[in-house]
């Protein structure tokens, strides 16, 4: 085999550093300033400011998905850039990337010339949301039922004293945050916690009907009933009981939603949405 000197342009390994020797020519590659260091402080104070904008379009959506699907912005309430911007203080572009975001989770409807208003309710989604979940969660509880150790039955335990102490207390919103960390507690036992995020992301519609019935004591104490059934069924390993427990469970939305719709109708969508709310020369909606 001939020798690197009888191949122009490679360098011979005295070229090298010293464990150049040992590790070959091929194998060494010279050290490297990150991309980093090479753009220079212009391109450096460029990549902080969208690095910054980034981070304030998400809290920006994080915030106001809150707010969504817990009702403290009522369907078709408008969402001004301008005050979005003074309220956030930040720029109109965080803004706008954060009502893009919520647009495309159904949350927000974005009418051209108009402006962006807060959606109604759309049953469609909230069925959707209702498949995701069905499809995504029971499948894991099967896997839950199997793995399921000591210390992770300890925590299932835990998660619903403190939601019965929520109920006792009616602390609807804590109530509402141990709801999901079990459901997300059990996704983790079988080994799918990242899983969960997704589920968050598709039930957002479904999550809006949920904040409006856990507000009735009666609707509370059904779903720790429920939880109660779920959590004994994966304590004992039964795979299939835990399943359709689960499955019972997930589809109390549907019962849910018919009497939502008698008592608040105007959360939901009518055929009337299709074209943007009308606003008063305040900004209000009229």
């Amino acid at each position: 085999m001939p020798g690197a000197a009888a191949f122009p342009g490679f360098a011979q390994p005295s070229a090298f550093p010293q464990h150049a020797a040992a590790t070959g020519p091929a194998l060494y590659r010279p050290h490297r300033l990150s991309l980093w260091h090479r753009q220079g402080p212009h391109r450096q104070d460029r990549r902080m400011s969208h690095i910054r904008a980034q981070t304030a379009a998400m809290q920006v959506h994080d915030q106001l998905r809150q707010e969504i699907v817990t009702a403290q912005l009522a369907p078709r309430s408008p969402l001004s850039e301008q005050e979005l911007t003074a309220r956030f203080g930040v720029s109109r572009t965080p803004i706008r990337e954060a009502l893009l975001k919520l647009a495309e989770e159904g949350l927000v409807d974005i009418y051209p010339q108009h402006g962006s208003f807060v959606s109604p309710i759309r049953l469609t989604d909230v069925y959707d949301a209702q498949f995701v979940r069905e499809s995504l969660e029971c499948s894991a509880i099967s896997l839950a039922a199997e793995k399921i150790d000591a210390e992770q039955s300890r925590q299932l335990r835990a998660v619903l004293d403190r939601q019965s102490a929520f109920h006792k207390v009616e602390d609807n919103d804590r109530f509402f945050d141990a709801d999901e960390e079990m459901h997300a507690t059990l996704m983790a036992i079988a080994g799918h916690a990242q899983v969960w995020r997704q589920v968050q992301s598709a039930k957002a519609q479904m999550d809006r009907v949920r904040h409006l019935t856990v507000r009735r004591p009666l609707k509370r104490n059904a779903v720790l009933t429920e939880h109660q059934a779920i959590i004994d069924r994966v304590l004992n390993r039964d795979a299939p009981g835990a399943v359709e427990a689960l499955r019972t469970h997930l589809r109390g939305v549907f019962q849910s939603v018919q009497v939502l719709v008698a008592e608040n109708e105007s959360y939901f969508a009518t055929e009337s949405d299709v074209t943007p709310p009308q606003r008063s020369r305040s900004g209000a909606r009229r």
